[in-house]
């Protein structure tokens, strides 16, 4: 039996998915803008405010102006990277060097996504918070309103545990007969309800297209009670060129390939066989005011 590993890059490990039954959401949120180099400028579009126009101008004279114009962000790629290795001994107990090459892989992408998973989310809960506490549903329809001239998706966005707050609150569960036609739900049902239903029920009150929910393990310290009712960009690579959107993940990528890029060598010295997972980006917030915090969703309580 191999105990090696072999030596160069592993697209057969980058394509591995990783965390299937949560998911990830932050690319949905700050969607992957490739880049060739590590450090550069983005060009996208803000919010044009409306203008005062004219009203009894001199037959012959030209009207007055306003100019429209791109906005300009720097950005400078940080390397996110982490190395597995699984020693030589080890190989036979985990049923061969495939299943290493697997476990190895896996394991060192999953922490580079996690990883730029949590930066996302910090990302977007950076900033002030609105205590919605007393009315749930006036302040997500308040969110909505507020972001309401940006492109995109309109998207609820909250930890597992702020979601199953919300939807165990008497303000949710008296009103969830609007959605399932019944005479209402019990709190400790509705701790088993699926995201798609909260969805619909959110759809009927307010303009909510989605609802992204994402794992514990991402929520930002101090911030554990945090919702965000934000617009969700338009995936395509250069939508922030012809609308205002959130932002963009700039990520350096010059051949084109996979977001992360995986390694694998033997360590003859260590006797040790190597997985690097490697990922370079920066996370632009290009129009701020396209999402809308919310707090005091006391997940405690």
């Amino acid at each position: 039996m191999s105990f090696k590993t072999i030596t160069g890059r592993r697209q057969d490990l980058e394509a591995i998915e990783v965390n299937p039954v949560i998911g990830y959401i932050g690319n949905q949120i700050y969607p992957t803008l490739s880049v060739m180099e590590k450090t550069g400028s983005i060009y996208y579009k803000t919010l044009t405010a409306d203008d005062d126009v004219e009203t009894g101008r001199v037959a012959g004279a030209a009207p007055s102006r306003t100019l429209l114009t791109d906005s300009v962000d720097t950005f400078s790629a940080s390397e996110y990277i982490k190395r597995y290795g699984v020693v030589k001994a080890e190989v036979p107990q985990m049923g061969g060097i495939e299943q290493a090459d697997r476990l190895g892989g896996t394991a060192s992408k999953r922490s580079v996504q996690r990883a730029i998973e949590a930066a996302q989310i910090a990302k977007l809960f950076a900033g002030s918070a609105t205590d919605i506490s007393a009315s749930i549903i006036a302040g997500i329809q308040t969110g909505a309103d507020a972001v309401r001239r940006y492109a995109g998706t309109t998207a609820f966005v909250c930890s597992q545990s702020v979601y199953r707050w919300i939807v165990a609150q008497t303000e949710i569960t008296g009103k969830l007969a609007w959605t399932f036609g019944t005479n209402g739900v019990l709190a400790e049902d509705s701790l088993s309800m699926k995201t798609e239903m909260f969805k619909n029920f959110l759809q009927q009150i307010v303009a909510i297209d989605k609802v992204l929910i994402f794992d514990d393990d991402h929520e930002v310290a101090g911030k554990g009670d945090y919702a965000a009712i934000v617009k969700l960009p338009d995936p395509a690579e250069f939508s922030h060129k012809l609308d205002p959107v959130l932002g963009k993940t700039a990520l350096y990528l010059p051949d084109g390939l996979q977001q992360y890029e995986i390694e694998s060598f033997y360590d003859e010295a260590e006797k040790v066989n190597n997985y690097d997972c490697t990922s370079w980006l920066d996370i632009k917030e290009l129009n701020t005011a396209a999402k809308y915090l919310v707090d005091g969703l006391d997940t405690l309580s």
